[in-house]
């Protein structure tokens, strides 16, 4: 992918590509974090005021990328129809039940999010109970988009014919909802690593995201001229020199 200035601009006109870049740039401070606190910073020092700075970005990032997560769910739960009428029972049980849990898990986190406004009351979770609570069942539509591209990987690899290219994009699927597992098991406390390690993991899919949204290469345009071109040309040429 070459980097223009113009197709980055063109990406950040999309709410998509913002949200991607701003996902990377939060991660990249849980990184930060993650890598400070192992050296375990004594207070005032540079590096706990840097591990403290990473924080406040980490969680505003991450505040703001909640807030325009609201309404993303009804793309998902108009297609969930689509899913029920798939011939194969056990494609139909995977693709319905990956998108219900993803439209579960940006509900929830909807309600967790009016719960850390005070909007809503508190109950038996917190604001950040419920977000968990929600990243569960995004950990799981993931584990279920995992099987689904491990389904393919297993039917493409039978086939007789050349897939190399559908078998690389389905290697890199399961490879990103590998890593979003990965990330989103730490997050939900379902089982907890380190914020390094998901730091970068998060970056990784981050980035494998970001550069969905680049826009393709222009195909060059051939600046040979035609042969019409050309006789035009050397018509005229013939004819002004009789001229002259």
């Amino acid at each position: 992918m070459e980097f223009r200035l113009d197709d980055f601009n063109t990406v950040l006109t999309k709410a998509e590509g913002r949200d991607k870049l701003a996902r990377f740039v939060q991660y990249f401070m849980r990184a930060v974090v993650g890598f400070s606190s192992k050296a375990s910073p004594k207070a005032g020092t540079t590096l706990d005021t840097m591990q403290t700075h990473a924080r406040t970005v980490m969680t505003q990032l991450a505040g703001a990328r909640r807030t325009h997560r609201w309404c993303k769910e009804l793309p998902v739960l108009q297609n969930l129809p689509k899913s029920l009428k798939i011939a194969d029972p056990l494609d139909r049980f995977l693709d319905f039940f990956q998108k219900a849990t993803l439209a579960t898990f940006m509900m929830i986190d909807h309600v967790g999010h009016l719960k850390q406004w005070k909007i809503l009351p508190g109950g038996k979770r917190s604001g950040s109970g419920t977000i968990q609570l929600g990243l569960k069942f995004f950990c799981l539509s993931n584990f279920i988009g995992l099987i689904v591209q491990c389904k393919k990987l297993f039917l493409l690899n039978r086939s007789q014919e050349d897939k190399s290219t559908e078998k690389n994009k389905c290697l890199e699927t399961a490879f990103k909802h590998l890593l979003v597992m990965f990330q989103t098991s730490h997050l939900s406390l379902l089982y907890q690593t380190h914020d390094a390690w998901v730091g970068i993991a998060g970056m990784i899919s981050s980035g494998m995201d970001f550069s969905l949204q680049w826009p393709a290469p222009k195909k060059a345009v051939n600046a040979s001229p035609s042969p019409e071109t050309k006789d035009k040309t050397t018509c005229s040429a013939e004819a002004k020199d009789k001229k002259q």
